[in-house]
């Protein structure tokens, strides 16, 4: 997969939905970076409305609710 526009390195998580592709990475637009989780239309060539995005220093911040909450989950099984 070549990079989404805008993409500043390679995304660090893809997952194949129905109607695109959700990506997760670093971005950068108008000389901002971010991090974004964003769906993608078709095969990840146009982004979507669907999404999020974070400044880069809140990113271990989010990694850490994920795994709190996925750690939850597998306490429920």
């Amino acid at each position: 997969m070549s990079l989404p526009d805008g993409f500043t390195r390679p995304p660090i998580w893809t997952f194949a939905k129905r109607e695109g592709l959700l990506i997760a990475g670093e971005r950068e637009f108008k000389g901002s970076r971010f991090f974004e989780l964003r769906l993608w239309a078709g095969e990840g060539e146009t982004p979507t409305g669907k999404g999020i995005t974070m400044p880069c220093d809140k990113v271990a911040e989010c990694a850490a609710a994920l795994a709190a909450y996925a750690s939850s989950l597998t306490s429920i099984d």
